[in-house]
């Protein structure tokens, strides 16, 4: 069984616990949030069953006013709407664990080989609007050349389309779990 060794995790596992009994998500007002978890961060929430990915579902800017809302919001999608990937089932709760991370405000990069892919994650965006953030270290990254054409792929961008025709941006995580 999942034993979350912080309160961001465990937020995050309460609240899938929650949904899946009563299909609510239980927010709180600000008045009732720890004064830590009242910042106005983004971040993801990733849940794996076993060792498998199961869901990771985040904004790259924040959807609600606290990260303690933020947190439930995403702990639930990334539990029951990550299409990708299928719905968590009650049979899985003790095969489960979760992380949570808490993003830093995205940077312009003006120059990829300062990037560090275990260190940095990474916004990539062309002139249609494509799109794709990869958190940091995303699945083993070991160069920023594999994580910038991880990039491309998920955004559905030619992968021959000059960096310099991007607008590519970095962040750093905290992860919780």
């Amino acid at each position: 069984m999942f034993e979350p060794s912080t309160v961001y995790a465990k937020i995050a596992y309460d609240a899938i616990l929650l949904y899946l009994k009563t299909g609510k998500k239980l927010f709180k007002e600000e008045s009732e949030i720890p004064p830590a978890l009242k910042l106005n961060l983004p971040c993801y929430v990733s849940l794996y069953s076993g060792n498998q990915l199961k869901g990771c579902i985040g904004h790259s800017t924040p959807v609600h006013s606290n990260l303690y809302n933020e947190i439930i919001e995403n702990a639930v999608a990334a539990a029951f709407e990550d299409q990708t990937r299928g719905t968590l089932k009650e049979e899985e709760l003790n095969n489960i664990s979760i992380s949570v991370d808490v993003m830093s405000e995205p940077k312009p990069v003006s120059d990829v080989s300062q990037l560090k892919p275990h260190k940095h994650g990474l916004i990539i965006e062309d002139s249609q609007g494509k799109r794709a953030l990869l958190l940091p270290n995303a699945n083993g990254s070991d160069s920023i050349e594999n994580l910038l054409g991880r990039a491309r792929k998920q955004a559905g961008i030619d992968p021959n389309t000059p960096l310099d025709q991007l607008q590519v941006y970095s962040f750093t995580t905290t992860r919780y779990q």
